[in-house]
């Protein structure tokens, strides 16, 4: 004959319990840096793949996106990043910060409309397809948004 004995199960679920707990909290940074991870590359696909315009360059109440006008820019996962015109490209560099939600560019060059780019911006919007940005410098009254060219 065979009896049941309830404490004998119970205290196998209260360890199977304690050891999932332990678990979860072994595994949260992980799974935290797993995000971020794919968070990260997300960023990367969307900034990598197609070229950018300049939809709104305004500064200091200043509407200065005409300058702009007939520029492509190409960010590459390698951190550099090409402005792109039928008279050339001038290559830069570029790199985002998804924890501080900013986007840096420098462009070596010291020519407009170029030089306004060469700033560490906060993004305040994203999507795939748009970036709208601000600089970190709260000083400098300057607002960005990038859209992605259609193909």
């Amino acid at each position: 004959m065979f009896i049941k004995r309830p404490y004998q199960y119970s205290s196998f679920f209260r360890v199977l319990t304690a050891a999932i707990l332990v678990a979860m909290v072994l595994l949260q940074p992980a799974c935290r840096k797993i995000q971020e991870d794919l968070a990260l590359r997300f960023l990367m696909n969307a900034m990598t793949n197609g070229r950018w315009l300049v939809d709104v360059y305004i500064r200091e109440e200043n509407d200065e996106t005409a300058a702009f006008e007939g520029y492509e820019f190409q960010f590459t996962e390698n951190n550099k990043v090409y402005a792109i015109t039928a008279a050339g490209e001038q290559k830069g560099t570029w790199k985002a910060d998804l924890n501080a939600r900013t986007i840096e560019s420098h462009f070596p060059v010291t020519t407009m409309p170029l030089i306004r780019l060469n700033e560490k911006f906060r993004v305040i919007n994203n999507t795939p397809k748009l970036v709208e940005a601000i600089p970190v410098d709260e000083s400098k009254n300057v607002y960005l948004k990038l859209v992605k060219k259609a193909n």
